[in-house]
């Protein structure tokens, strides 16, 4: 004992020499937090310095005595640093371990603080008490130095791999060896076994409920042989991060409907925001959602657009896509064609002039042409042709070479209009008959006047049928 006492006075002579020599850089003080210890704990001081610097300085801290002694932060940081802005002051924790002490005693651990700016070193004598050596295993100090590996981030989706390196580093046997994981959202524990100076890698991955909410964490990784713990925790920080997510869960379709499900979850529960839906012009006219959604258009694109409204981390929409409206439209557009087919006369009548005289700035000559077609299937027969023209035109009597004459020409004295007819006996399906004649005016006509459309009588399967043509519009 008389030996540790000459040093603990030496090391003392020393510090406060050195304190002397560099006040004028930096001042070191130390708080004692445990000094008192059995041989399977740990010691722990506080460290206290202040830069009288103009500067930021830099100051690493660390031990000569090792491996007899470690020093050591929680969790872990290598190397131990403290950066202090000028004339701020600062404080490190620091755990000694008496990694290879065997006996009871009173012992000094020295710290050294060295400045980055002016390269100078300060040692501090930190005192220790052992008390008991019972956690000696074999003679030997328990020391297994473990490494730790986890994503500082963490999606509560996932898996979370964790790898912790083992490595013995004296010649105790441990057969049997818990390693315990611990936080608040962590909890499991590996049984295993290290051999003498032997290095171990375990990896595992654990996991946790997909709705954790957002938060900071500390995971604690231990070692026990038996009952006996043989480090330090070693404490690492993760956080949980948020997440919002939309899936399609469910969809069933058939030829004229379709029905989506989607979740929108998020593990924050106050999430607030919007998410979307693809879709089309068609989609967004005969689609209905519950809840219901609004329609934007980017990029060319149309979405859906939800607001979102969590419960229990969950928002569920359903997309209905109905197109049996769109197709009773077809089918109603289809039948109405296809009436009007089954229905309309048969004979179709065009009226269309074939070439104008004109004197003075106006029409006085009109070339008219009927073009009759029998659109139909079958034979029409006895088909009576009538024009009835104004009052302000006569009809030239004589026709075309090779045009049908007109069976009769009629005039109505009152109302003096002129009535001409052909009579065809009858028009084979999709036969066709051109009728022409050709009127002139008392006048010049100016501007723009009409013919009244031509009708015609005849027969189609045993029935009385009409038709009529369009009415000639001419511009003068």
């Amino acid at each position: 004992m008389g030996f540790f006492k000459q040093c603990g006075i030496l090391m003392l002579v020393s510090f406060l020499y050195a304190s002397l020599a560099y006040a004028a850089i930096f001042d070191i003080s130390t708080e004692t937090i445990e000094d008192r210890i059995t041989i399977d704990e740990f010691a722990k001081f506080k460290i206290n310095i202040k830069n009288n610097l103009d500067r930021s300085n830099e100051y690493r801290i660390y031990t000569p005595n090792f491996p007899t002694w470690d020093v050591r932060t929680e969790p872990i940081v290598n190397p131990i640093t403290l950066e202090l802005s000028p004339h701020a002051e600062g404080s490190v924790e620091l755990i000694v371990d008496p990694l290879k002490i065997r006996e009871i005693g009173t012992y000094i651990v020295t710290v050294n603080v060295r400045s980055r700016v002016s390269d100078q070193l300060v040692s501090v004598p930190l005192k220790v008490s052992v008390l008991s050596t019972q956690g000696l295993i074999g003679g030997y100090v328990p020391t297994v130095l473990t490494n730790v590996g986890i994503p500082e981030k963490i999606d509560p989706r996932q898996e979370i791999p964790i790898k912790i390196v083992l490595n013995n580093q004296n010649i105790i046997d441990y057969p049997r060896l818990i390693v315990r994981l611990e936080s608040n959202l962590i909890a499991d524990t590996i049984n295993t076994s290290l051999g003498p100076k032997e290095e171990k890698t375990l990896e595992i991955k654990t996991s946790i409920d997909q709705f954790t909410k957002p938060q900071e964490d500390e995971l604690f990784v231990s070692l026990y042989r038996d009952d006996l713990s043989i480090i330090s925790p070693i404490v690492k920080k993760i956080r949980v991060i948020s997440y919002a997510d939309k899936e399609l869960i469910s969809e069933k379709k058939n030829l004229v409907m379709s029905v989506s499900t989607y979740d929108f979850t998020s593990n924050d529960p106050e999430y607030t925001g919007s998410f979307r839906v693809e879709t089309t012009l068609l989609g967004s006219i005969f689609s209905s959602e519950n809840p219901k959604a609004s329609v934007v258009k980017e990029n060319g694109k149309r979405y859906f657009v939800w607001n979102v409204e969590l419960e229990n981390n969950k928002m569920q929409v359903i997309v209905t896509r109905n197109f049996i409206p769109l197709f009773v439209v077809i089918a109603l557009i289809v039948v109405m064609i296809a009436g009007y087919y089954a229905l309309r006369a048969p004979l179709a009548i065009r009226k269309e002039t074939s070439s104008l005289g004109k004197s003075e700035g106006g029409v006085t000559e009109i070339s008219v042409v009927l073009r009759l077609q029998n659109r139909g299937n079958t034979r029409i027969k006895e088909i009576e042709v009538t024009e009835v023209l104004p009052s302000i035109v006569s009809v030239e009597r004589e026709v075309s070479i090779g045009s049908l004459q007109p069976a009769k020409m009629l005039r109505h004295e009152k109302k003096g209009t002129t009535i001409v007819k052909w009579v065809i006996d009858n028009l084979d399906p999709s036969e066709e008959r051109v009728l022409s004649y050709r009127i002139k005016s008392k006048l010049s006509i100016l501007g723009s006047f009409s013919l009244p459309p031509a009708t015609a009588v005849f027969k189609a399967k045993e029935k009385i049928m009409t038709t009529a043509s369009n009415t000639l519009q001419i511009n003068g």
